[in-house]
């Protein structure tokens, strides 16, 4: 077997496959001794997927030696809809087989046992070069999805403003307009917590289909 990697829930492949398959129709996981990459660009070449799995965050992780198992996302997002959030997920391959094998185990003993058929994909890895941004915001992800989805309703492109006064969001469309101003806020949970870094005042233009798919 020349991989083996066990999560502890299958929750989190499931998100990461869910976020990816409106961007990215096939892809590669590189597996080595140091974890699981994914790198992948949509279709339009306007937005970059990348992944690292950290050989720490799995329970069991062996691989014998690198290997490239390429995926339709689709396929893989119908495999693990069919796992519950807080199963643990095997992933399993062979050398030289073209399928990869998910086991999914649940509490109360029920075990379920899938293979997905592999694809030959090229792909180039590409290094990402260092940035250093002007703003910086740490803020929920919940509430940053919640203001992507809601004023997606009134457009499709978002323009996002950052200074001392805070993080606004701006969308205007056919039907009107609408804006969210969200000010740095303290609190008793670092993960309710809002900051901000402002190094100089910025404004930027997005698609708001790609934060909505981000933000899964």
């Amino acid at each position: 077997m020349s991989l083996v990697a066990e999560l502890p829930n299958a929750g989190l492949l499931k998100k990461v496959a869910d976020a990816m398959k409106d961007l990215c129709k096939d892809v590669n996981f590189d597996c080595s001794e140091k974890g699981i990459q994914v790198q992948s660009m949509d279709s339009s070449h306007v937005a970059l997927v990348s992944l690292n799995l950290k050989e720490s965050a799995f329970n069991d992780f062996k691989c014998e030696r690198p290997a490239s198992l390429g995926m339709n996302v689709d396929s893989l997002t119908k495999i693990l809809k069919m796992t519950s959030p807080n199963d643990s997920l095997k992933i399993r391959h062979q050398v030289d087989s073209d399928v990869v094998g998910f086991q999914c185990e649940g509490s109360d003993d029920r075990i379920s046992e899938f293979e997905l058929k592999l694809m030959q994909i090229e792909s180039e890895h590409m290094e990402i070069p260092e940035q250093h941004y002007k703003v910086i915001a740490k803020l929920p992800s919940s509430e940053f999805q919640k203001i992507c989805r809601d004023l997606k309703e009134f457009g499709e492109t978002l323009q996002l403003s950052g200074s001392k006064e805070g993080l606004k969001f701006q969308v205007k469309g056919d039907i009107g307009s609408g804006n969210v101003l969200l000010k740095p806020r303290e609190s008793e949970k670092p993960e309710d917590k809002v900051s901000l870094t402002i190094h100089e005042p910025v404004n930027a233009t997005f698609a708001l289909r790609y934060l909505v798919n981000f933000s899964k």
